[in-house]
């Protein structure tokens, strides 16, 4: 499974970016954590703490392009290099 990863906080796009890609990554035939999907009212600890829970979950990681400008996303590095979760880089077509 792939889990996305990118900036959320502050970005009014985030949903149609990280929707984005979960499309392309599902068509390459990954199983995909998205977690701009879940809708909760929760405290920003609280999404941490679910989306480290699901990131532990995954064998890849998926950086989106604005990912070091977001806190939980440097966080979410920090995570998948301490527990071996691979990156995974796509080529980006022009």
């Amino acid at each position: 499974m792939v889990y996305i990863s990118g900036k959320i906080t502050g970005n009014k796009n985030y949903e149609a970016e990280f929707n984005e890609a979960e499309i392309k990554l599902r068509e390459m035939g990954f199983k995909v954590f998205n977690p701009a999907s879940i809708k909760e009212d929760w405290t920003y600890e609280q999404y941490m703490k679910c989306d480290l829970k699901h990131l532990l979950e995954c064998e890849w990681i998926y950086f989106l392009p604005n990912w070091e400008t977001s806190r939980g996303a440097r966080i979410e590095k920090i995570v998948a290099e301490a527990t071996g979760i691979k990156v995974l880089e796509l080529k980006q077509s022009r």
